[in-house]
């Protein structure tokens, strides 16, 4: 049934995730056309300087890529099963609610995590091949907040579209938004890095959250 379950899931957003390799394909192309572009104009030296000088984030095309990947899955993922009421059959199968969710959501953190992974891959690459070695470091730090706000804001995506009553999906849609921007908040190199293990903790309340809304969901408490 299981395995069932993760067709169901794989099904509902196999499109949007095709369309997203896409798009994140493109982003780091543009990225490494733009450092290309930018090295065959100027000096490496200078745009060394440069870029530590005035910090510059010349992937930041990703973090908007992924902020958009974590809502596409989510929406994608859960509007169907609101819509057409299949989250209420779903959640009366013969297996534990906690286990289907579990579920449910672990099919769409691990499309987000192949989509990050495939993302650091490339602009480890990129990086290295135009840049010092310190460049890649800070690349890692500096994106690494960006993918885990793309898990967070599928996490509270999920959440609300979970949640029974609109008065409770209201307040979490706002209280998920002020938690997502944290995550992108700000430019510069490595400026989360003291404060990835609370990020990584905050994600992880926020997954935790969501078995909440679904058992208010299932008892219908609003």
């Amino acid at each position: 049934m299981i395995k069932a379950l993760v067709m169901k899931e794989w099904l509902k957003v196999r499109w949007v995730f095709i369309g997203l390799v896409v798009l994140h394909g493109a982003a780091l192309l543009v990225t490494y056309y733009d450092l290309l572009n930018t090295f065959k104009i100027y000096k490496a030296n200078e745009v060394i300087i440069q870029f530590i000088t005035f910090e510059v984030v010349f992937y930041s095309k990703v973090k908007y890529v992924s902020l958009l990947t974590g809502l596409g899955i989510g929406i994608f993922q859960f509007f169907p099963e609101l819509n057409q009421s299949r989250l209420k059959l779903t959640l009366h199968l013969p297996v534990k609610e906690n286990k289907l969710i579990f579920q449910m959501a672990a099919t769409g953190a691990a499309l987000l995590i192949v989509l990050s992974v495939f993302d650091v891959c490339i602009l480890s690459l990129i990086t290295l091949k135009f840049l010092p070695r310190e460049f890649f470091d800070s690349m890692v730090t500096t994106t690494l907040p960006w993918y885990l706000g793309s898990l967070c804001s599928y996490f509270w995506v999920m959440i609300v579209f979970i949640e029974p009553g609109w008065v409770k999906r209201i307040l979490m849609a706002i209280v998920g938004i002020g938690i997502v921007s944290l995550f992108f908040e700000g430019g510069g190199y490595a400026m989360y890095a003291p404060s990835l293990l609370y990020i990584g903790v905050l994600t992880f309340l926020s997954g935790a959250i969501i078995f909440l809304s679904a058992f208010n969901f299932k008892r219908g408490i609003w």
